[in-house]
């Protein structure tokens, strides 16, 4: 029977075809590269499961359907293609829209949407999103409404909110699990660069570059209305559970770097935050919810923060750490975070007992944080650790303590996604990279990790990327260097 099923799969694959879309195309064509297509729609309503749809260089039409599973949208190798829909136009919602699994969708300038610029709808299981510019929706630039194990690498999100700002993120996922977005440079956003929400479990956003939001940075996360949560796998109403943010550099924020929101079992590992808590809430900010109804209060809980790097601007009111009343219980640890406030010296807020304006001994009394440190952290103009960096050797070793447990999942369902060097990824709560691919100090070297996104002494990645780059790494990346010795 297994046999049947395996030739089955296989020649389903054999079967696959290709079509080839062209602006010199003619929509009578087979779709042939001799004899292509004229336009995107007509593509996927010649394609079956499994197809790959080749657009060649030029610029098509948005608003389209994807509602056969498996089907690939690429760009034809070395070629510029662009897929645009109005943002002002209420008929065109997406710029495209997957309503069916296992779609890829890669190297493809994507722009406007009155909604969204893409979008994933409810139900879909497996999506890839890479090598592509998601910009200027009329909301959020992606949506993920219920879709499950969508990855979203190598990609430029930016400009969202063009005709409403109001309610505008990067990426916005609702109650889709292990949702995984990696290496990419997400920037000018209207509300919060990314979140992970309503309930979504296992989600992980590592080796991004985040600048420029008017909310938080990443938000792990906010509140949903209660019908959006699965309560047979969340009966407690938790935001998200067992989400990670790790290896992040988070720039230029109104609000908080990080937002931790009713959340279970978050993980906030490695990020150097800089400028973030411009006007409102902090560098980092725990918070409760009560979200009415059934569900009430919902405080987080078991939260880890270690490895941070938190840096506050000369201008800035607003605390390093911001821990809301009611807004934690069970284990709260925070580790080996670095802390500094340009021009002065870090505020710490814990409003359980109404505590502000705390320098960092109080807050390390109340919080019971261990080997936190504060001053400047030695940070070039790319938000790597210069040489003579206090934060280099500073943080913990959070490797796995054996190579067996490494990229098994966090939830116990996701294989390791490939990396842009064709690698496995770690996408488990044990990681062992930066923000730029390098390796940090394995379980059996027994060396202290550096503090923040970057590990020292390797080669760094430009940051903010090259014009000509998408996402914060090129395509095709050089083996990394492996570290040496401080």
């Amino acid at each position: 029977m297994k046999t049947l099923i395996l030739l089955c799969a296989l020649c389903g694959t054999l079967n696959a075809a290709e079509f080839f879309v062209s602006p010199t195309g003619n929509d009578g064509a087979p779709g042939t590269k001799a004899a292509p297509l004229l336009t995107l729609n007509k593509a996927l309503e010649k394609c079956a499961e499994g197809d790959t749809i080749f657009l060649r260089e030029g610029t098509y039409g948005g608003g389209q359907t994807v509602a056969k599973a498996k089907i690939t949208i690429a760009a034809y190798e070395g070629e510029r293609v662009s897929l645009k829909a109005p943002n002002d136009n209420e008929r065109i919602g997406n710029c495209l829209w997957f309503t069916a699994s296992g779609g890829t969708l890669r190297g493809i300038d994507l722009e406007g949407g009155f909604y969204y610029v893409l979008k994933f709808e409810l139900g879909v299981v497996g999506g890839l999103v890479e090598d592509c510019r998601l910009h200027d929706s009329g909301r959020d630039c992606v949506k993920i409404a219920g879709a499950d194990k969508i990855t979203i690498r190598r990609c430029e999100i930016f400009n969202s909110g063009r005709r409403d700002n109001s309610n505008a993120e990067g990426i916005d996922n609702v109650n889709g699990d292990e949702m995984l977005v990696q290496d990419c440079y997400i920037h000018d956003i209207a509300t919060c660069g990314v979140y992970p929400k309503g309930g979504s479990i296992g989600s992980i956003i590592e080796r991004c570059l985040i600048m420029r939001c008017n909310q938080a940075g990443i938000s792990m996360a906010q509140s949903s209305g209660l019908q959006f949560y699965d309560t047979k796998a969340n009966p407690e109403y938790y935001s998200c559970r067992d989400c990670i943010a790790r290896n992040n550099i988070i720039v230029d924020i109104k609000g908080s770097g990080i937002d931790l929101e009713s959340a279970l079992r978050p993980r906030v590992y490695n990020n150097t935050i800089v400028n973030a808590g411009q006007t409102m809430r902090g560098g980092i900010r725990i918070s409760g919810n009560n979200k009415g109804g059934e569900a009430g209060l919902v405080k987080c809980k078991d939260a880890e923060i270690c490895n941070n790097i938190i840096v506050m601007g000369p201008d800035s009111k607003r605390p390093a750490v911001m821990m809301g009343k009611d807004s934690h219980e069970g284990s709260l640890t925070f580790s080996h975070n670095h802390y500094h406030k340009v021009g002065g010296k870090a505020l710490f807020w814990w409003e359980p007992t109404g505590a502000y304006g705390l320098d960092l001994a109080g807050w390390v009394k109340l919080s019971g944080e261990s080997e936190a440190s504060e001053g400047d952290p030695g940070l070039d103009d790319t938000w790597h650790l210069k040489k003579d960096s206090p934060c280099i050797g500073k943080g913990k070793n959070l490797a796995p303590p054996d190579t067996e447990s490494r990229g098994k999942p966090a939830t116990g369902k996701r294989k390791p996604e490939e990396k842009a060097d064709g690698k496995a990824s770690e996408t488990s709560p044990e990681f062992m990279d930066d923000y730029d691919g390098n390796p940090r100090p394995g379980p059996k070297e027994r060396k202290p990790w550096d503090q923040g996104a970057d590990q020292s002494g390797a080669e760094a990645l430009p940051t903010p990327p090259a014009k000509d780059t998408v996402g914060t790494r090129p395509k095709t990346d050089k083996p990394a260097k492996k570290a040496t010795g401080r």
